[in-house]
């Protein structure tokens, strides 16, 4: 059962001056991104109401509406009202205000920001085989390197195919069509006849030899002149023979034109732009790195972060990084260290688990919540941070430190080692540490208002006396959530549903039921029971919102070996009968009985949910998840 989001798509369109406003809606991986005819119809507050929403951001002429994971829900409800988006058919699209540069920030994006998880697995892989060769674990000859090796460069070598994926849906053009032309820059034959050092010719047309292994700017190029070419054969081919003719003329097209002009002039950009990043790494560099990791935090507000990425590929794909990677080093390590300043000075017991767990995560790369959560919410800390991020980039930039994997974080540190020797290494650990320690410091030199301590006891516990609650008493740090039904666990990524396998609606867990009986996880309040009783939104009292959902596909029995003994809105206490089920009975109907409990809003707080052992047993009643 997915979350209902069509009343909060529809409040959102209200609340961005109507369906008629709004001139065309896309997304990238968090972000509802809006072109509308008039700002000022926009009611940002009613915006930020909507519990789908975290917040909201102008860039240019783009309003951008941060939905988190829920962002797909919600970009699904506004297709349906038919609010103009990428997938309408472009001669309806009302016209947009929309500048060059915003347009190209917009399709690089697009084509990159899917592309987040392969990079942060090939990069991680990377460092691990560095750390293994280092420590002498494994030779650099052996056949273990060698296929460690393999397994982290596919994500690059292979990048073409990647980017033409996200590629064909940024420019609307067939993925199938648009990765053939990933294959032909890969395809072994013609990389072995570049290699080969013979003129390679095309009906007497020369033909670079450029390689496109690790490249980005080509197929990107390429795929974009597609979505022309695609129009183009569909206005001259007849409709009887266009199954057939279409897609042959697309390639035949597109084919020789990418190896004949775009690919190399895709790849002779991409070399200039290495070229040109060497030059001001190598003359300016203490005043470019340091410029650009004192702004990343800003940069990373507006989302166009992703857009740097292709930059700082094409510079590690030609012997290292000295700018994109390395700034950003700078930026996340001070955000880690301000944010875990703030934890130490504050005297709020909840900014300081905040804080703690935020700037680790920064640590390692994943600044928004440090940002969003602390710094930028305290003001003078990301001040902090950016100065410091600027003083370790002009040390950087001075002593051309140089990343040789695609890597953000803490954990850049092994890929400090390359071309250049340890002393490159030694360059970068004082680079990191002084980001670090120059935020940390000026944290708590600058300080900051501490946010008062505010007592959330009364969402945990329903006190009479409200003039109880102590400064003294200490606030709840663990939350925990009874098993609603006796059974086995099982790993909510075992659920053989992807919905809930990839954690789409929440991370939770699972139980393989042993009675049907659902029972009160926690007291709280039953928010809305389905009519086919197959499903329970639970709120507990502590804000934690619960999704219980009885059996794979069994709303297709419409209420059937069903028994509801609660309704919506009832306030009930752990333990409490809920539903009743016929468990023989929905397996004979041949429905898997495996009932997911998911945490919905497990963003509000600090850490995952935690979860028994998988095969275990419980009982209703015992403990099942433990949030922080």
């Amino acid at each position: 059962m997915k979350k209902d989001y069509r009343q909060s798509a529809e409040k959102l369109v209200q609340a961005l001056g109507g369906k008629s406003n709004i001139t065309r809606v896309f997304h990238c991986m968090t972000r509802l991104r809006f072109y509308v005819k008039d700002r000022s119809m926009i009611n940002e507050d009613n915006i930020k109401k909507l519990s789908e929403i975290s917040g909201v951001n102008w860039h240019q002429d783009q309003f951008q509406v941060i939905a988190g994971n829920e962002v797909n829900e919600m970009y699904a409800e506004l297709v349906k009202m038919g609010v103009p988006n990428d997938d309408t058919d472009s001669s309806q699209k009302p016209a947009e205000k929309k500048s060059i540069g915003s347009a190209i920030i917009d399709s690089i994006t697009g084509c990159m920001t899917p592309m987040i998880p392969a990079l942060t697995a090939a990069g991680m892989i990377k460092v691990i085989l560095t750390l293994l060769t280092t420590f002498k674990l494994v030779s650099d000859s052996s056949s273990t390197y060698q296929v460690i090796s393999f397994i982290g460069d596919a994500t690059f070598y292979f990048m073409p195919f990647l980017i033409a994926a996200n590629a064909a849906k940024v420019f609307n053009v067939n993925q199938s069509l648009a990765l053939i032309i990933a294959g032909v820059f890969l395809h072994p034959n013609f990389t072995a006849m570049i290699e080969s050092g013979d003129p390679i010719t095309f009906f007497s047309i020369p033909v670079t030899p450029t390689t496109y292994s690790y490249s980005v700017i080509p197929i990107i190029l390429m795929v974009w002149i597609m979505s022309y070419i695609v129009k183009l054969v569909d206005r001259i081919t007849p409709r009887i023979v266009k199954l057939i003719l279409h897609p042959t003329l697309v390639i035949l097209i597109s084919a020789p034109i990418a190896i004949i002009a775009i690919g190399p002039l895709g790849g002779l950009i991409g070399n200039e732009l290495a070229i040109a990043i060497n030059f001001l790494s190598t003359k300016l560099g203490f005043i470019i790195v340091g410029i650009l990791a004192a702004a990343f935090p800003f940069i990373v507000m507006t989302g166009m972060h992703h857009a740097l990425t292709p930059i700082g590929l094409n510079a590690v794909a030609n012997g290292g990084d000295t700018l994109i990677y390395v700034s950003q080093v700078c930026s996340n390590v001070a955000q880690g260290g301000a944010a875990l300043a703030v934890a130490v000075r504050s005297k709020n017991r909840n900014m300081k688990q905040l804080a703690s767990a935020s700037g680790v995560s920064a640590l390692m790369g994943i600044t928004e919540p440090a940002l969003y959560g602390v710094t930028l919410k305290l003001k003078r800390p990301v001040v902090a941070a950016a100065i410091a991020a600027g003083i370790g980039g002009i040390v950087g930039g001075l002593l051309q430190v140089t990343l040789y994997i695609a890597q953000n974080c803490i954990l850049a540190i092994p890929a400090f080692i390359g071309d250049k020797g340890m002393m490159n290494f030694l360059y970068g650990l004082i680079m990191i540490i002084i980001s670090f320690a120059g935020a940390f410091i000026l944290t708590l030199i600058f300080g900051f208002t501490d946010e008062p301590e505010e007592s959330n006891d009364t969402d945990v516990e329903k006190m009479t006396d409200t003039e109880e609650v102590s400064k003294s008493k200490p606030l709840v740090e663990k939350i925990q959530i009874f098993a609603p039904v006796t059974g086995t666990v099982k790993d909510i990524t075992e659920v053989p549903d992807k919905t809930f396998a990839d954690k789409v609606l929440g991370d939770g867990v699972a139980v393989i039921p042993d009675e049907g009986k659902i029972y009160a996880p926690a007291d709280g309040t039953v928010v809305n029971i389905m009519d086919t009783k197959h499903g329970i939104m639970f709120q507990t009292a502590q804000g934690v919102e619960l999704l219980i959902h009885i059996g794979l596909d069994t709303v297709n029995l419409k209420g059937k070996n069903f028994t509801s003994h609660t309704e919506n809105g009832a306030q009930v206490k752990a333990g409490d009968l809920l539903v009743e089920f016929d468990l023989d009975a929905i397996r004979a109907e041949g429905y898997d009985p495996v009932t997911p409990i998911v945490v919905t809003n497990g963003d509000d707080y600090i850490r995952s949910v935690n979860m028994v052992k998988s095969d275990e047993k419980v009982k209703h009643g015992d403990c099942l998840l433990t949030i922080v």
